[in-house]
């Protein structure tokens, strides 16, 4: 989710419908802000060394209008290049491509989409044009054009339809996973993890022991849960901490590169908010009370996180999740 349009500012989210709370948070309204010949342009991104060829771009929410909205990456192997996500803006894209080649002559052989939020995936066509193939998990192609339509609510206007229908879709897909060489003995290894969308990958380079996880981790962030199956987020993270226990991890938001003991704290904030809703639906609470009952103990434990207005909607989505009235993306038919 994109921090530019006050993300973290409003404590106290208004008690609306999910789909109103989540277009206020302002998922991707990117494209048409800061129009004005004085708006300056900082660094969409500040890039981190995480050494043997693997960098982390790391959001400045500062920046406007090329936006990036979300962290990404790249690592550089023997013979190509791998880029991992490519923010919520062609600009920023267009940024990350130039300091590659600031780095390196090499091919940008392939593009991975971490899942299919707009935040993630609106440069792929910068990087397609430069020769690069676009990868993710199967449920990606067909809900990158669909279901992005939503974080604009029932007022989306023709121009951001247009946008929206106009991404890049990726070139190849996989149910489980796949390996993408970038050198004869250089192989990232893609794997499918459910708990964020239901289609979300995580890239794991060996080298460099650099987990790249998307939005299935964000640092010290509270999440966007309008796609989250929470219960199996929660065991993939148990996963990730088990698997690569030394590894540093890419967040999908957050200001830092995290490791392990951060993994487990977003995973710890999960469990806490299930177990929040879980006693007050048990004690009685409707809906709106659960999260009148849940909002101050969010609070209390994760007042300084940033991001705070997701804690609202996290609630409500919690809410549905736990009383099986959820409604998630359909996977499609094969």
């Amino acid at each position: 989710m994109s921090t530019s349009l006050g993300l973290g500012s409003i404590r106290t989210p208004r008690v609306t419908s999910v789909k109103n709370s989540i277009v206020l948070a302002g998922y991707a309204m990117c494209a048409s802000l800061c129009l004005s010949a004085a708006c300056q342009s900082p660094t969409p991104f500040s890039l981190r060394d995480l050494g043997s060829g693997a960098w982390a771009a790391i959001d400045n929410s500062a920046a406007k209008p090329d936006l990036a909205g979300s962290n990404a990456g790249f690592v550089i192997g023997p013979e190509a290049v791998l880029v991992v996500d490519t923010f919520e803006s062609s600009a920023a894209a267009q940024k990350m491509l130039e300091a590659i080649r600031e780095k390196t002559n090499l091919p940008v052989r392939y593009v991975v989409n971490t899942h299919y939020h707009l935040d993630h995936v609106a440069g792929n066509e910068v990087f397609a044009k430069s020769g690069a193939t676009v990868m993710a998990q199967d449920n990606v192609r067909p809900w990158m054009r669909t279901e992005n339509l939503k974080f604009f609510g029932e007022k989306i206007t023709p121009k951001q339809r247009e946008w929206v229908d106009n991404f890049y879709l990726p070139d190849v897909t996989y149910a489980q996973g796949a390996t993408a060489y970038i050198g004869i003995n250089r192989g990232e290894v893609l794997r499918f993890m459910p708990g964020h969308t239901g289609g979300d990958t995580i890239i794991y380079d060996a080298q460099a022991n650099v987990v790249f996880c998307g939005d299935l981790f964000w640092n010290h962030t509270l999440s966007n849960l309008i796609d989250a199956s929470t219960k199996e987020w929660v065991e993939t993270l148990n996963v990730l901490v088990h698997d690569y226990p030394s590894a540093k991890f890419v967040p999908g938001h957050g200001e830092k590169v995290g490791d392990a003991s951060d993994v487990r704290a977003f995973r710890d904030y999960l469990v806490f908010l299930r177990q929040a809703v879980s006693r007050a639906q048990a004690d009685g609470a409707s809906s709106a009370n659960v999260l009148k009952v849940v909002l101050p103990q969010v609070s209390e434990s994760y007042g300084k996180w940033a991001f705070f207005d997701f804690a609202g909607p996290g609630i409500q989505q919690t809410d549905e999740e736990l009383r099986h009235l959820k409604k998630l993306p359909q996977q499609p038919l094969k």
